[in-house]
C-alpha cells in the first residue's frame, strides 16, 4: 500500500506541473483545449491526493507499523477515534491533508467557473496548481508519509497525550480548510491582475469561497482556544502563542476584505485596498502553515525543527514579490471610480473598520515575529508576552467593536445627523442600560470588560434592529412571511 500512496504523490506532482504548463500555454496561445486540459489536471490532482490520503488513513486504522509515520504517531491501544485523527497529528500527514483540501477546493471553484472568467481562470488554475505542486514536492522529496521501516515494531509510540481531545478531530481540518480556501480568491486576484480585469467579477465568483474560508478558519481558531484551555492550563483561552497568532492574522485581514468588497461592488472604490487585502490574506495563510512546520518560533503547536523552513521562505518570498509587482504595475487601473462623499457614511465607517483590523494584524505580526526581529538587530532572541499584546490589542478591539455596530446603522454615501440619531438611539439606550445593570452587579471593578460588554450589546441590538427593519421592508414589497423574508434578506 505504501507504494500506491507514494506513486499517487509522484503522479500528483507530475500532473500539477503539467497543469501549470497547459494552463499558461492555453492562455497565452488562446488555445482553449489546453486551458481545459489544465483544469482537468486539477481534477486529477484531487483524485490522486484523495487516494493517497485514503491509503494513509487506512494504514493508521489498521495499525500498520511498517510505515514510520504510523509507528511514531499511533499504537494498537489508541482509540479508533484518535487513530483517525492521528493522521494530521504528524508533519507528513498534515501536509497531505493540506494539499488534499487545496486540490478539492481548487477543483470545485474551477468546475463552477468553467464557463465564466475565461481570461482569468487559466492563470488562477496555474496559481492553485503551483501551490499544489509545492506541497506535493515537499511530500515526495522531504517529508514522505509513506517512508517504511525495514523491521516493523510490534507496537507504536502512540498519540501525544495532549492531542487526545475531541477538538483534535476537527481543529486541524477547520484551520487547513480556512487556509486553503483563502488560496482561491488569492489565485483569482492574481489572474485578474495579470489579464488586467480589475472589475468586481472575480470577487463575485469567489465571494462564497472567501466567506467559507473566514468561517472555517474562525471555527478552527475557536476550537484551538478551547483545546488550549482544556489541555494546556493557560488559565484562559488565549495566550498569544505564535502558531495561534498565525491563524488569527489571515482571519483578521480576511474579515477586512469581506467588508471592503461590499464598497467596491456598490461604489467602485477601494480596488487597490481590496486586492492588496486578499493577496496579503493568501500569503498570511501560507505563513501560518510555515510557522507550524519550520520550528523557527517556539510553540506548543509547532512540529519542531525541520527542513521545511527554507522551501516555505522561498515560496513566501515569491508570492510577496509577485503580489507587489502586480499591484504596483496595475496601480493606474486600480484607481477608485468614486471618492467618499462624507465622513458620516457607511463607507467611511467600513474603511475605518478595515484600518483597525489591519492595525490589529500588524500589532500581532510584530509581537509574533519580535524574537526574530530582535535576534536580527541585536543578537538577543527576546520575546514579548501577553501583557504587551494586551496593551495594544485591547483598545483596538474595543474600537473595532464600536465600528462594527456603527457601520450597518449609517446610510450609504451620506447620512444626515437626524437619520443617524434615529438609527443609533435604541442601540445606545440598550448599551447604557446594560452598563448600568452590569455595574450594579459588580462588573464595574473591571472597566474595560464592562465597556466591552456594553459595546457588544450596542452591536447586537443594532444588528437586530437592522434585520427587523429589512425584514419589514421586504414583507411590504413581496408579501412574504416574516421567516421567509428574513432568510431572503440574509441570503442576498
Amino acid at each position: 500500500m505504501a507504494i500506491v500512496g507514494r506513486a499517487c504523490l509522484i503522479l500528483g506532482l507530475a500532473v500539477a506541473l503539467y497543469g501549470i504548463a497547459a494552463s499558461l500555454y492555453g492562455a497565452r496561445a488562446r488555445r482553449p483545449e489546453y486551458v481545459a486540459s489544465g483544469r482537468r489536471a486539477a481534477y486529477a490532482l484531487a483524485g490522486l491526493c484523495s487516494l493517497a490520503f485514503v491509503v494513509l488513513e487506512t494504514a493508521f486504522l489498521r495499525s500498520d507499523f511498517s510505515l514510520t509515520v504510523v509507528a511514531t504517531h499511533s499504537s494498537t491501544t489508541t482509540p479508533t477515534f484518535y487513530k483517525a485523527a492521528a493522521v494530521w497529528s504528524s508533519q507528513e500527514g498534515s501536509l497531505l491533508l493540506w494539499v488534499l483540501l487545496l486540490s478539492l477546493w481548487s477543483s470545485l471553484v474551477l468546475f463552477l467557473t468553467r464557463r465564466r472568467l475565461r481570461e482569468i481562470a487559466p492563470y488562477a488554475t496555474a496559481v492553485l496548481l503551483g501551490l499544489g505542486a509545492f506541497f506535493c514536492a515537499l511530500l515526495v522529496l522531504l517529508e514522505s508519509p509513506f517512508d517504511q521501516i525495514a523491521i516493523p515494531p510490534p507496537e507504536g509510540t502512540g498519540l501525544n497525550p495532549l492531542l487526545r481531545h475531541p477538538s483534535m478531530m476537527i481543529h486541524p481540518p477547520m484551520l487547513y480548510s480556512g487556509y486553503t480556501l483563502f488560496a482561491v480568491p488569492f489565485a483569482f486576484a492574481v489572474g485578474a491582475l495579470v489579464v488586467r480585469r480589475v472589475d468586481a467579477e472575480w470577487i463575485l465568483a469567489t465571494r462564497r469561497f472567501a466567506l467559507a474560508a473566514w468561517l472555517f478558519l474562525g471555527v478552527g481558531v475557536l476550537l484551538g482556544a478551547r483545546w488550549s484551555y482544556a489541555e494546556l492550563g493557560w488559565g484562559g483561552y488565549w495566550a498569544w502563542d505564535p502558531v495561534e497568532n498565525a491563524s488569527l492574522m489571515p482571519w483578521l485581514t480576511g474579515t477586512a476584505f469581506l467588508h471592503s468588497i461590499v464598497i467596491q461592488e456598490r461604489r467602485g472604490m477601494l480596488k487597490v485596498w481590496n486586492v492588496s487585502l486578499v493577496l496579503a490574506t493568501g500569503i498570511l495563510a501560507i505563513m501560518g502553515t510555515f510557522l507550524v512546520r519550520s520550528g523557527i518560533l517556539e510553540s506548543i503547536h509547532a512540529f519542531g525543527a525541520s527542513t521545511l523552513g527554507p522551501p516555505f521562505l522561498a515560496l513566501i518570498a515569491v508570492l510577496i514579490a509577485l503580489s507587489v509587482t502586480l499591484v504596483v504595475s496595475r496601480r493606474e487601473m486600480l484607481r477608485s471610480e468614486h471618492r467618499l462623499d462624507a465622513l458620516l457614511s457607511r463607507e467611511s465607517v467600513f474603511l475605518a473598520n478595515n484600518v483597525v483590523l489591519v492595525g490589529l494584524c500588524a500589532v500581532i505580526f510584530l509581537g509574533t515575529f519580535f524574537p526574530l526581529i530582535a535576534d536580527a538587530v541585536s543578537g538577543d532572541r527576546a520575546s514579548v508576552g501577553p501583557p504587551w499584546f494586551n496593551r495594544y490589542t485591547v483598545p483596538l478591539a474595543l474600537l473595532l467593536t464600536l465600528l462594527s455596530g456603527l457601520g450597518p446603522l449609517l446610510a450609504w454615501r451620506r447620512a444626515t445627523p437626524a437619520a443617524a440619531w434615529r438609527a443609533l438611539r435604541l442601540p445606545i439606550l440598550a448599551a447604557l442600560t446594560a452598563l448600568v445593570v452590569l455595574a450594579v452587579l459588580g462588573a464595574g471593578r473591571r472597566p474595560l470588560a464592562l465597556l466591552a460588554f456594553g459595546l457588544a450589546v450596542f452591536v447586537l441590538v443594532g444588528v437586530a434592529q437592522e434585520l427587523w427593519r429589512g425584514t419589514r421592508a421586504r414583507r411590504a414589497m413581496t408579501g412574504e412571511a416574516a421567516p421567509v423574508a428574513l432568510v431572503s434578506l440574509v441570503r442576498r
